[in-house]
């Protein structure tokens, strides 16, 4: 017979030592990203123990809730990082204030950071690409802010930064208004030193460590920044390169999304091993990461079902199944009960792998 102390004193060891005013789960977010994010364990493993911290209230008051650097190549995840955390938070992927740090490569753009000086056109305004809402958040999540390929903007752009990072503050050139970022998560990407990690790579061929890549990415963040700007950032993180082995998942990813965008139309799809196989085998450069996979997705699978859709019969297109024949992708109807999801394809090197020498 269980006593009424007793069950007392079992919900009371099952309550946490401490509270939080964030609802988010630190372990949810980090299997949203296990399940989109191929390849970056390590970065993932490493981003839910500082969101453990946030979570538990052990961060720094005076400064943004994190903030942290993403290193890579072109098409590895970073900015897919970003809009999981987002989703994930939120609900929404697209709820974060995203500043294109490209767009701001002359001196002058610093204006468009931290607002017109007085005397200016525009100053009275108190105008800034910020979004507002998106960075303040609300009392149980956090605002998201990503500073996109951020070696793309000019210096004065990058130091006007600076003070986010120290102090959780801008203060607007006009004076009149201050911009919080103490309930914010700061995201930063950029590619500086992909390119020179690439060419060490091929010439070394064998025996170029991950230790070594990451040591050639800190060594061009030193070059290109200032000192005083990388010993604001919270976190620096290395995303490695994509692989053969990580083809499969990405075209599983893919495959999803495209049947997420079928249910507006009461449509499913589902490719079978051969359809997958004939997606990895097309052709996979390294040098573009997830976005070359997906151009081949679209071409060997989004355009031959986009034909398929507009010229079948309307109850014929319900449940389709693509196999792949002759080096193409075909589609037919099937039945419900014959729709079921397959194994994942084996990525196998093709045998004339793209190359950019």
């Amino acid at each position: 017979m269980v006593f009424i102390t007793d069950k007392l004193e079992q919900n009371r060891r099952a309550q946490p030592l401490c509270t939080s005013r964030f609802v988010f789960d630190p372990s949810e977010i980090e299997g949203a990203l296990r399940a989109r994010i191929i390849g970056q364990d390590e970065t993932i493993t490493r981003f839910k123990r500082q969101l453990s911290v946030v979570k538990a209230g052990l961060q720094d008051d005076r400064k943004p809730l994190l903030s942290t650097l993403f290193l890579g190549s072109t098409g590895v995840g970073k900015t897919e990082f970003v809009r999981t955390v987002a989703k994930a938070i939120h609900g929404n992927s697209e709820a974060f204030c995203r500043i294109d740090m490209n767009t701001l490569s002359q001196s002058h753009y610093s204006a468009a950071i931290t607002g017109a000086p007085p005397g200016y056109v525009g100053s009275k305004e108190n105008y800034s690409l910020f979004n507002e809402d998106h960075i303040a958040g609300t009392s149980t999540r956090p605002g998201i802010v990503l500073f996109d390929e951020i070696e793309k903007a000019s210096a004065e752009v990058v130091r006007s930064l600076m003070n986010i990072l120290d102090s959780g503050s801008l203060t607007l050139a006009s004076g009149q208004k201050t911009l919080k970022f103490n309930n914010t998560l700061i995201f930063m990407t950029s590619n500086i030193g992909a390119i020179k990690t690439k060419t060490f790579i091929s010439k070394a061929r064998q025996g170029f460590s991950q230790k070594s890549r990451k040591a050639t990415f800190i060594r061009a963040l030193e070059r290109h920044f200032d000192p005083e700007f990388i010993n604001r950032i919270g976190s620096v993180n290395c995303f490695n390169d994509l692989s053969m082995t990580s083809i499969p998942d990405i075209i599983e990813n893919l495959e999803a999304e495209l049947n997420q965008r079928l249910k507006a139309h009461n449509i499913a799809i589902e490719l079978d091993p051969s359809a997958r196989t004939l997606v990895c085998s097309a052709g996979f450069n390294k040098r573009y990461g997830a976005r070359d996979i997906q151009r081949q997705f679209q071409a060997l699978v989004l355009e031959p079902l986009a034909q398929f859709l507009l010229s079948a019969a309307d109850d014929q297109c319900r449940f389709i199944f693509g196999t792949a024949t002759a080096n193409k992708i075909t589609f037919q109807p099937t039945l419900l009960n014959e729709f079921s999801r397959t194994s994942k394809p084996v990525a196998s090197r093709p045998s004339q792998e793209k190359t950019h020498d």
